[in-house]
């Protein structure tokens, strides 16, 4: 990128930040600014950002009352960020489309440079990934692992090569199993890149490269998933291993959330497998187990998982079914399984199965909760003899001892809900309430929403329990003071904090006027937004 436009592109990020400081826009300003742009793009002759600026200039024309944020100005300017980015050798360059294509992923966006990442974000409408940003290569290298992301991109300026959070940032993701980092730099000297390999980079790319910067990163996406893939399945039998556990049941925990549809889990045994091993060989009992997992692969459907938990156990989730549906399942597959032929080192083998079986009807249980119902059922399969199905016995109706230790439990409990299109601020905010809650000694559930119409048509909103709900000013599909004000009509028992970036009195004053109970405007103070959160969950217990 020549020092031209690295320069323009200094000035628009100057006003950018200016605008940010300031109350909200009107288009006649906004109008004004495109045309100094535009100027300064024909005196350095960059005559297809003077025409872009132009351009934005004309579709401003009717608009000049109307009120623009920081951010709604520079999604309008993507296009002629574009321009500005793709100059040089990739300026009649279209990316192709099959570099738009690629697996769904989570892509953390990382540094001080909010052009060149609402750039990324416009000029990838059609890939399945989503974004998050942290502005703070400090606050990136302490978070990233709670975002899981699956690929980290950092804006470098030139003061960031020396900073020590970049080299933290990359040592932590060095950590992780593989965590790929793409560095983007206007820097285009060889010594640069070098220096960002050196420090653990996976691949350190000009800014002005961006058919080079969306192609590596998918690939090294696509790179991501194969190796997950072989961390996540068990090398003898091909099916998923024990740790892919929890990533199904948090899976199947959000369907029953948001469908009321049950789970079932069935843990299995081989019957009498430590005679096969001592009789035949281990290499016999490899066979038995590689048998019983593509059995089961083959004859389960697609939504269902199968997993080798440890030994000769295996778990499969039936996704999307009652227990009655399940039993049937189970049944079929033992009776099936008993008579397949198990071919081992010349001697052929007959082997059963039994299994526990447990419904999982009850989102706020943890996992371990069901594997040890599951558990208790397959050993009393077991102890009848062995293949044969077992269903667990529902513990509702305990002792009238446990009872008792459950009741203050659930009357200590929280409810949340964050409502935001940002993934990462609904992270942040969510780690922040468990804090809480991990303060006070409470128990807290938390649902997590996109838009407003998911959390209107969602268990959480049918429910009416007193909650705290914490509402994005802008979001897509539904404006949040239209749902707050459906919110205060239904007489919902919420305790309301709005977010925004809008810092105009005025739309302060029309939130409150509304009903919201708080009103925190980003960039967040986190110590300010802690104060205002403790507040109102204390008052849910008033």
């Amino acid at each position: 990128m020549d020092r031209s436009v690295a320069s323009l592109l200094d000035r628009i990020h100057e006003q950018y930040e200016r605008w940010r400081a300031w109350p909200p826009l009107d288009g006649a300003e906004l109008a004004r600014f495109f045309n100094a742009v535009g100027r300064t793009a024909a005196v350095i002759g960059r005559s297809h950002i003077a025409a872009e600026a132009e351009r934005l200039i004309h579709r401003l024309n009717g608009q000049t009352e109307r009120q623009w944020t920081a951010e709604e100005a520079l999604m309008e300017m993507v296009p002629l960020l574009r321009c500005l980015y793709e100059t040089g050798e990739a300026a009649s360059a279209i990316i192709p489309s099959s570099h738009r294509q690629g697996p769904e992923a989570a892509i953390l966006l990382c540094g001080n440079d909010p052009l060149f990442f609402a750039y990324v974000r416009g000029a990838l409408p059609t890939v399945p990934w989503r974004f998050a940003t942290l502005p703070s290569l400090e606050e990136a290298a302490a978070s990233m692992f709670h975002f899981h992301p699956d690929c980290i991109i950092v804006s470098v300026k030139e003061k960031d090569w020396e900073n020590p959070a970049l080299a933290a940032l990359l040592e932590r993701a060095g950590q992780h199993s593989y965590l790929p980092v793409v560095l983007v730099s206007r820097d285009e000297r060889k010594a640069m890149r070098v220096k960002g390999y050196d420090l653990g980079a996976d691949a350190v790319i000009a800014a002005s490269a961006v058919d080079e910067l969306f192609v590596r990163v998918r690939r090294l996406i696509e790179k991501k998933k194969r190796m997950d893939g072989v961390v996540l399945i068990d090398e003898l039998t091909g099916v998923y291993n024990r740790k892919y556990l929890p990533r199904v049941y948090a899976r199947l925990r959000s369907d029953l959330e948001r469908s009321g549809a049950p789970s079932c889990l069935a843990l299995l045994d081989l019957d009498h497998f430590k005679q096969v091993n001592d009789r035949f060989g281990h290499l016999a009992g490899d066979a038995v187990l590689r048998k019983l997992a593509a059995f089961l692969r083959q004859h389960t459907r697609g939504t269902d998982t199968v997993i080798r938990f440890g030994g000769e156990e295996f778990v499969v989730w039936l996704a999307k079914t009652s227990k009655s549906e399940a039993r049937a399942v189970l049944e079929r597959l033992r009776r099936h399984f008993a008579a397949e032929k198990v071919e081992a080192d010349g001697a052929v083998l007959l082997c059963t199965f039994s299994a526990g079986l447990v419904e999982c009807h009850d989102p706020d249980q943890p996992l371990d909760h069901w594997l040890r119902l599951a558990d208790k059922a397959l050993y009393a399969a077991k102890r009848s003899g062995g293949n044969r199905i077992e269903e667990a016995v529902r513990e509702e109706n305990g002792s009238s001892d446990e009872a008792l230790r459950q009741a203050p439990t659930d009357r200590r409990r929280w409810r949340v809900a964050i409502v935001d299109d940002d993934e990462l601020v609904r992270m942040m905010i969510a780690d922040l309430v468990r804090k809480l809650a991990n303060e006070q000694g409470r128990e807290v559930d938390i649902d997590e929403f996109r838009d407003g119409l998911s959390f209107l048509e969602s268990p959480f909103y049918e429910s009416g329990r007193r909650s705290v709900v914490i509402l994005d000013r802008v979001m897509p599909k539904m404006d949040s003071l239209e749902l707050l004000y459906r919110l205060r009509q239904e007489r919902k028992p919420y305790k309301v904090m709005m977010l925004t970036s809008r810092q105009d009195e005025r739309d302060i004053a029309h939130a409150l006027d509304r009903g919201v109970d708080e009103y925190v405007t980003k960039p967040f103070k986190w110590l300010e937004l802690e104060a205002r959160l403790r507040r109102l969950l204390k008052e849910l217990d008033a």
